[in-house]
């Protein structure tokens, strides 16, 4: 399958990472993320075709051969007995270990090792990030001519969410620096314009961006992601004229150990962010073979 052609404004990214106040590894993940993501939206919705199935999963990161009591909630059953998993597993915190489907093309690439024997979840590696897709239906019934074409092909599937997850790292800002920090990004908020309220979510435009006419997009939003969870939502909108809208997600949890969660799709409207979001929160506990602490930060 031919790839497509991504062209990244650095100049985006850059303003971005600024306007949020993140520290400058983010900036360089921003990059990396762009690009491998949008090949693997595309890529990965189609089955693994490499000649040596084996290799093909190594590349991808898949772990596939755990069984025992800690893997029981997803083991495959045959006239045996109880085998191993019916999924890949990918351990991103001692909270949150997944075991994802495959037909969701999890992906973390090369692992720095694969265990002989995997009978616990401690024999698992580190993933230091994971990727999966999820398809929803949150456009519903649509014109497939309205979906723009590059080359002859259509530029995206609606309602194809590429989900990153990962552990956020300890910050190594002071206190102070990281209150500075909170102080630019509300600062920065402040200054958008034309606020307005998308289904809990407050949206306004970037000064810094004119957008086209005809482009619906060019909002930052933010809000709790729950009314009773202390998570913020972040995200950005792009159109480029067409009648949906790119939704592009980023932002801190408090939950599983703190992790970082990232996910873009295209889909109809804005106002199914919080359903997409809500959808790969469900998932992330539907596989989650770990127990999330009862006290997360922020929760009392």
């Amino acid at each position: 399958m031919k790839k497509p052609r991504i062209l990244i404004r650095l100049s985006d990214v850059i303003h971005r990472a600024l306007a949020r106040g993140l520290p400058t590894w983010r900036e360089k993940v921003s990059l990396g993320v762009i690009v491998l993501a949008t090949l693997i939206a595309i890529a990965l919705l189609n089955p693994i075709r490499e000649s040596d199935p084996m290799e093909a999963e190594r590349k991808a990161g898949w772990v596939t051969n755990c069984s025992g009591p800690e893997f029981a909630k997803f083991s495959q059953t045959n006239s045996a007995g109880p085998g191993g998993t019916s999924r890949p597993v990918f351990k991103i915190s001692d909270e949150l270990v997944l075991a994802v489907p495959k037909i969701n093309r999890p992906y973390v690439g090369d692992i720095e090792r694969f265990p002989r024997k995997c009978r616990t979840i401690g024999d698992l590696p580190k993933a230091p990030y994971l990727y999966f897709v999820v398809q929803g239906n949150w456009s519903g019934n649509y014109d497939p001519s309205d979906i723009p074409l590059q080359d002859g092909r259509k530029k995206f599937l609606p309602d194809a969410v590429t989900v990153r997850v990962e552990q956020d790292p300890p910050t190594r800002l002071s206190i102070e620096d990281q209150r500075e920090v909170a102080r630019t990004v509300n600062k920065t908020w402040d200054e958008h314009l034309d606020q307005h309220d998308v289904d809990g979510l407050i949206c306004g435009r970037d000064p810094f961006m004119r957008p086209h006419p005809r482009d619906q997009g060019g909002l930052w939003c933010q809000g709790h992601r729950t009314p009773s969870d202390p998570d913020i939502i972040r995200l950005s909108t792009k159109s480029f004229g067409s009648p949906f809208v790119l939704l592009d997600a980023d932002y801190e949890s408090s939950h599983y150990g703190k992790i970082h969660v990232y996910w873009w799709g295209w889909t109809s409207d804005l106002a199914h962010a919080r359903e997409i979001d809500l959808a790969i929160w469900n998932l992330l506990a539907e596989w989650n073979l770990a127990s999330e602490p009862a006290t997360r930060p922020g929760s009392e």
